[in-house]
């Protein structure tokens, strides 16, 4: 409404102003016409005017910015747990244990990549590695027949601390054809539920998976129901390899080999380190949401 009226009112001021100018004017010329010429004045008048000062826009900074305490990082004092076997700890995601190192004291603070990733970004975090070479779930939570040297000893129960905040899990081979395949997986997930209902899953699909085809291939689509963040770090090694896709910019043409380290002339599945950091870096990424770019 006062700028309504305001815009009113300037009209009405400018017409007042001219009306008055004008008034003046008549006034002026009557009383020149009535009265004698006289020579006019000669007064020099001497106006000192001040000089014109600038005044500076007050500011709005906030004292206070710039002395801001960095936010924490998402990860800082999380707990990690890593399910898995070589295909796991071949690429250094978390350290190759020996298979008589049973203890979750001996299998806690992990150095692998991704604790080194974490850490570069800020995160300290804690690392639990329960990879066993050749261990499917059925070895690790029900009944081990690995034939590794720990053949019918019961792994879950070294798992005295069952409280994490990310269990990322990997299948191996030996269940490839394993129709029981989602309730192993799904009994293990309870284990650590029943200890933190927050808990979050991250699943790693390896190169096997897509080159052998498993029978539970296709059920990994189901993770997406159960919450469980899935990392298919094999379709993309695959991919690559078999020429789907092409690594932009690369100065050099990748093969199987830029990927897979060989242990004998029957070993070609195995990651090596590279593979091993696109592991870690997709899965940190997957479970923070940030970018790959300048990792």
């Amino acid at each position: 409404m006062k700028k309504i009226l305001s815009l009113l009112l300037i009209p009405m001021l400018l017409i007042g102003i001219f009306a008055a100018c004008a008034n003046e004017n008549e006034e002026t010329n009557q009383t020149t016409q009535e009265t004698t010429t006289e020579a006019p004045a000669t007064t020099e008048e001497t106006t000192t005017e001040a000089p014109a000062t600038t005044e500076e826009p007050a500011t709005t900074e906030d004292p206070n910015a710039g002395n801001e305490e960095p936010k924490e990082h998402m990860l800082n004092g999380k707990k990690f747990l890593f399910i898995g076997n070589s295909y796991t700890y071949y690429g250094k995601t978390v350290l190759e244990k020996k298979q008589t190192i049973l203890t979750q004291a001996e299998r806690s603070n992990d150095h692998g990549f991704f604790y080194q990733l974490c850490k570069e970004n800020g995160a300290e975090v804690e690392v639990t590695n329960w990879t066993f070479g050749a261990h499917d779930f059925v070895d690790l939570f029900e009944d081990c027949t690995a034939n590794r040297g720990c053949d019918g000893v019961d792994h879950a129960s070294y798992l005295i601390d069952r409280n994490f905040d990310y269990v990322i899990m990997q299948q191996g081979s030996g269940s490839a054809n394993d129709s029981q395949f989602m309730s192993r997986v799904e009994s293990a997930m309870n284990l650590f539920k029943e200890v933190n209902p927050n808990v979050k899953f991250v699943f790693l699909v390896q190169t096997d998976v897509h080159n052998k085809n498993y029978s539970w291939k296709p059920l990994i689509k189901q993770f997406d129901e159960k919450n469980v963040t899935v990392v298919d770090w094999g379709a993309l090694v695959c991919d690559i390899t078999n020429g789907v896709v092409a690594v932009p910019g690369a100065a050099q043409t990748y093969n199987k080999n830029s990927f897979i380290v060989c242990k004998s002339a029957s070993d070609g599945y195995h990651p090596n380190m590279l593979t091993g950091y696109i592991t870690t870096l997709m899965t940190y990424c997957a479970i923070t949401g940030e970018s790959a770019v300048g990792q």
